[in-house]
């Protein structure tokens, strides 16, 4: 990368540097200890999390956009004991996200068996030949860093027109909205719940999107949520915040390597840290702060106003300029 960001190998010959151990590490035993390999990546995701818990980071709230499913009518369906077979259709690879509308019922489907095959949770059904349907996803499977969202989601601006945000609830208000049939054949997402997926100890804990009423349409939503980092490696080169904060992810972990490892009674590396956080900080207030704070008139006075810049930290006072601290 041709910019100052730090990265995995800059860490570790930092780290080695400090420690006296050989500058051409690995992540294999050869030039660095198994012992030494372990400790350092305790080092390094303990540094890390201490830089990113340090302070509500800005770069740590992307935006997302999720698309919208567009329903599913293609031919037509069968149902004997809860087992779907369809006829002239090619079911969506994620129909186990989509509720079967058939006779005017909704089923949960538990499975796809093929572009013609379905299994739904209910073995008790039975629908007869040839009978129109429809598939209408309700349900999303959110970012693998996904740690929960900030505020509503929106429409696209050219949907916008008439669609009001996405009220975010909890999933029990979801299930129990989809005990009715109200608004089953709207268009709009009215609310949506983030629910957590079943726990996989090889992957970690994932979060879907859960919403009502199931989508009809491709629709577009857009909404900021917190990033769960994550640790880095050989392939996972680079920490989140960029090369403007690469000093403080450096002595993050220098500062850890420094208390946990290091046989010196120096705190030096925290105190570089400390010092590197306030930089960070104060950076990472200034890149998101608005140009202006815009005309307040104070109560009882006579025209008094307030204009001011949070980004240059400065605010005028009836022409007279000052420091916002």
């Amino acid at each position: 990368m041709p910019d100052l960001s730090v990265s995995y190998s800059d860490i570790q010959k930092n780290v080695a540097l400090m420690l006296g151990w050989n500058r051409t590490p690995s992540d294999e035993v050869g030039t660095w200890s198994a012992n030494q390999i372990s400790d350092f990546d305790l080092v390094m995701a303990s540094g890390l999390r201490k830089f990113y818990g340090a302070y509500d980071w800005s770069f740590m709230k992307p935006r997302y956009t999720l698309t919208t499913s567009a329903a599913y009518s293609t031919g037509t369906v069968t149902i004997s004991s809860g087992t779907v077979l369809g006829d002239g259709t090619d079911f969506p690879d994620e129909s186990t996200d989509y509720w079967l509308n058939v006779s005017g019922k909704r089923y949960e489907v538990t499975s796809r068996t093929g572009d013609t095959g379905l299994t739904l949770t209910d073995t008790s059904i039975n629908i007869a030949t040839d009978s129109a349907y429809s598939l209408t996803r309700y349900k999303y499977t959110l970012p693998a860093n996904f740690g929960g969202f900030i505020g509503p989601l929106t429409y696209a601006p050219n949907q916008s027109d008439y669609y009001r945000p996405v009220e975010m609830v909890d999933d029990y208000t979801i299930r129990t909205l989809y005990m009715t049939n109200v608004l089953d054949n709207a268009s709009e997402i009215v609310k949506a719940a983030v629910v957590p997926q079943a726990f996989t100890a090889t992957v970690g804990q994932r979060w879907e999107l859960h919403t009502w009423p199931s989508s009809t349409s491709k629709m577009q939503l857009t909404g900021n949520y917190r990033v769960v980092p994550n640790d880095l490696d050989a392939g996972n080169l680079y920490p989140l915040g960029g090369a403007q904060h690469g000093n403080t992810i450096l002595y993050a972990v220098l500062s850890e390597a420094e208390t946990r490892l290091w046989d010196n009674i120096s705190v030096a590396y925290g105190s570089r840290f400390r010092e590197c956080l306030q930089m960070s900080i104060a950076y990472d207030r200034r890149q998101g702060a608005p140009e202006t704070l815009g005309v307040m008139q104070f109560p009882g006075s006579s025209g008094l106003s307030v204009r001011g810049s949070l980004a240059q930290e400065i605010a005028l006072y009836e022409g007279h300029e000052s420091s916002i601290v």
